[in-house]
């Protein structure tokens, strides 16, 4: 099952302490809507809530959200009851994934309204054959400044380093495998150049 919802996005800034920078996880030529697909989907109408249940796929542009089960929370305009995303939890083997880049924890809460997503519980960010581990990677997908922190523990990172005699090629470092079924395409099931589809009524 699959839904389409038009999404409206308000830029912020974050504070950067212990950050990571990176252009990879910023979200670049975003379009105006969030495509949502699922094994199932319960619609709970009075509570303004989505559930999405089994091999979540959450893709906007260039960027993936997998999980094996998420909640869209959904804001009401009061004059013309339409209504929008305003933040999604996922859990279960969640991953947020780049073209380059692929972050793993336990739990993610996306907030639509600000551009940041919070991965939380034994985070692991793959970069290429560059790996980092902590408890918490937040991510502001407007600029791509990220910040890991590891909790009660401490942040570790491997770098590999490149020189002229042994250079670390990315493409012996291939990307972790993300479980489930792959995202379908959305030009397959919305041909003719369709570039969306209205918020949920």
């Amino acid at each position: 099952m699959r839904l389409i919802f038009a999404v409206t996005a308000l830029a912020s800034a974050m504070a950067a302490a212990s950050i990571l920078t990176t252009d990879a996880l910023a979200r670049q030529d975003a379009p105006d809507f969030l495509d949502i697909s699922s094994d199932d989907q319960e619609i709970l109408d009075q509570q303004d809530r989505v559930r999405f249940i089994g091999n979540v796929n959450a893709i906007r542009g260039d960027t993936r959200l997998r999980a094996d089960e998420a909640e869209a929370q959904l804001a009401r305009n009061p004059e013309t009851g339409q209504r929008r995303i305003e933040r999604i939890t996922a859990q279960g083997d969640v991953f947020y994934v780049t073209a380059t880049e692929t972050a793993r924890g336990d739990r993610a809460v996306y907030t639509l309204s600000d551009e940041v997503i919070v991965l939380t519980g034994a985070v692991v960010l793959t970069q290429g054959c560059n790996v980092s581990t902590g408890q918490e990677l937040r991510i502001n997908l407007q600029t791509g400044v990220s910040r890991l922190t590891g909790g009660n523990g401490r942040v570790r990172s491997l770098f590999f380093s490149q020189d002229g005699e042994r250079p670390a090629a990315s493409g012996n470092c291939p990307a972790p495998p993300v479980p489930g079924p792959a995202p379908r395409s959305y030009s397959n099931e919305f041909p003719d150049g369709q570039s969306g589809a209205p918020a949920a009524n």
